[in-house]
């Protein structure tokens, strides 16, 4: 694997933005003055939020050299994680509340997106399931990375997870290009083929549990891509219920911190089982809150409050990233600012600062139109399933080949470093040419 040390990371399908988000404006056009320069927005329907596909982009290729960037000894201890318990974070402890952040901007957007399409409540119900479904198959699949046992299995474990992995990503190929839009036939036999080899490696894995015993996929913890599935889930069900109701939605969220605060003290050991089975405080209340913050800003572009003028969007946006900042900084001598806990300060801090990053994204693209800069952000954030993949796939590629060290000529200090930022170029440009020929991902 690309870094068997390192948590992957996924988000809500970028589909959800490519909607139609309409910009109305008084007199068609609206000005905001930034600096003293009025920034002029033409009233006009964006084919795509393309700040949050930049932004989504940002984070991509941060978790991509991060990640490679982790398995790189003697480096400064600000480009890695944070370590255990210590109260803290650097800049990589912000990749995982980036991703929940831009799943939670999403969700309004995917929402409305349907809406729009005809969808029922029902087939919203059955999307939103089915999603989750397959963030959580995928979160078990790689946590048992960590028990695989190549002796049991039968074959190593680059082998059964470029197959593992590859058929996932044939089955999840969504309108490609090329051959297959002539010939969907071919498109048919591939995703049949996909799905026999992907059951036949679910059959044949093997892993070893810590006391020695041969055991099948386990469910130990789920993975950062089941803590996203969950997250997903919760809030994606709160936001159908209230219909956007943007009180509500800040109570909910209010709600979900103080469901960790209060699972921190006991007080939710009642719930027993389902505690255990799905993390409640953690999981459904301080994660589960740092995607219920990217909501509250994804709904400033539908429904009603999308009559909103960038100006106000904007003067939300940096009010609610700093209270969230600051709310965080407040409570941080209760549990600390601690990513493997998922303590309350962590969550809102990270959550306040993507917002603040965000808002300056959204300023520089969908209000003063300036996108030039981010373009080779674009590809990424427009697919990120695939360029959450590719590390993988390619390095598990290159293990069975046995070429890995091809990929590793340095892995430490400064050309470590470079080599890792190397790989993560090549990583993008090999998503930007599959996403141009038509290779889309979609969960």
């Amino acid at each position: 694997m690309a870094n068997p040390d390192a948590k992957r990371i996924v988000t809500e399908d970028s589909g959800a933005n490519r909607g139609r988000y309409a910009e109305q404006t008084m007199a068609g056009q609206n000005q905001v003055h930034t600096a003293g320069a009025p920034v002029v927005e033409a009233a006009r329907d964006l084919a795509r939020l393309t700040s949050l596909d930049a932004f989504r982009g940002l984070v991509i290729l941060t978790m991509i050299f991060v990640n490679f960037l982790a398995g790189v000894s003697g480096i400064p201890p600000w480009a890695k994680h944070m370590p255990g318990k210590v109260d803290g974070y650097t800049f990589v402890d912000l990749v995982f509340p980036g991703f929940l952040f831009i799943v939670g901007v999403a969700i309004p957007l995917a929402q409305q997106n349907r809406r729009r399409r005809g969808d029922s409540p029902a087939r919203l119900l059955g999307h939103i399931a089915s999603r989750t479904a397959g963030l959580l198959f995928l979160g078990v699949i790689l946590v048992n990375e960590e028990t695989f046992s190549t002796q049991a299995t039968g074959m190593s474990k680059a082998l059964w997870f470029l197959l593992a992995l590859g058929s996932a990503a044939v089955l999840w190929t969504e309108h490609p290009g090329g051959l297959f839009a002539t010939k969907p036939r071919w498109l048919f036999t591939s995703r049949l083929a996909a799905l026999l080899v992907l059951a036949c490696a679910l059959m044949i894995f093997r892993g070893k549990a810590e006391d020695g015993r041969i055991v099948w996929l386990q469910h130990s913890w789920w993975g950062i891509l089941g803590l996203i599935g969950w997250s997903y889930l919760n809030c994606s069900l709160v936001y159908l219920a209230v219909r956007g109701n943007p009180t509500v939605l800040m109570g909910v969220m209010g709600f979900m911190i103080a469901l960790y605060i209060g699972g921190r003290h006991g007080l939710l050991d009642w719930l027993g089982p389902v505690n255990n089975f799905v993390g409640v405080g953690e999981v459904l209340g301080s994660t589960s809150a740092n995607v219920m913050a990217g909501v509250l800003v994804g709904n400033l572009f539908v429904g009603q409050p999308s009559t909103r003028s960038p100006g106000s969007r904007l003067t939300f946006m940096l009010a609610f990233g700093a209270g969230l900042y600051f709310a965080g900084t407040l409570l941080r001598p209760l549990h600390g600012i601690i990513k493997n806990q998922a303590t309350e300060s962590y969550t809102l801090v990270a959550a306040g600062i993507c917002c603040l990053l965000f808002s300056l994204f959204y300023w520089l693209m969908d209000v003063c139109n300036l996108r030039t800069w981010a373009g080779f952000l674009l590809p990424a954030g427009r697919n990120p399933l695939l360029a959450y993949l590719l590390p993988d796939l390619i390095t598990c590629l290159f293990a069975v080949v046995g070429l890995r060290h091809l990929l590793w000529p340095f892995d430490s200090g400064l050309p470590g470093a470079i080599n890792a930022a190397a790989l993560t170029a090549v990583v993008l440009l090999i998503n930007r040419g599959l996403t141009e020929a038509g290779v889309r991902l979609r969960l």
